[in-house]
């Protein structure tokens, strides 16, 4: 017999609900046997699902959040020294803040889903949230602290979507 999916690829093996020949590749084991694809009606897992309406209401929300962290951290440090080593803490801890509140704020929106594209998303809004940041305050601040509460950041804006 020859497989019902893979014309070429012969096969003793058959669907145990509709009996159509089936080979390796194509058989989902079940419960009760192996049965080809349309039978065992593999669907993704809805956590991993992204409708494009929800993706859209994503999407307005990160531009939402990494503009107002971006503004707020910005104020914030615009207002305080950035001198020495309660500055660069506060820095660190604000980049890290602001990752943390994009990734929440994104998954709410998302209600809890961990798709692919939102990742890239939450990476993009904490970029903005950078950038708005260096506008708003009149320059990045560069320091050891710094980048680490940069990489510890956008892991922080990440993490809900892993």
């Amino acid at each position: 017999m020859e497989c019902t999916f893979h014309p070429q690829t012969e096969t003793l093996l058959r669907c145990s609900k509709c009996d159509r020949p089936i080979c390796g590749k194509c058989a989902v084991t079940t419960p009760v046997g192996a049965r080809c694809p349309d039978c065992a009606n593999v669907q993704r897992l809805p956590t991993y699902s992204l409708p494009a309406p929800q993706f859209g209401v994503s999407v307005a929300v990160a531009l939402g959040a990494g503009i107002g962290t971006g503004v707020v951290l910005g104020l914030l440090i615009a207002f305080l020294p950035t001198g020495g080593l309660f500055g660069a803490l506060f820095v660190a801890v604000g980049y890290v803040a602001s990752g943390y509140f994009i990734g929440e704020a994104i998954s709410r929106a998302s209600n809890r889903k961990r798709a692919t594209p939102l990742q890239v998303l939450a990476v993009c809004s904490y970029g903005l949230s950078i950038i708005t940041f260096s506008l708003v305050a009149g320059g990045l601040v560069i320091g050891l602290y710094s980048l680490v509460g940069l990489v510890v950041g956008a892991a922080m804006a990440v993490n809900p979507f892993r």
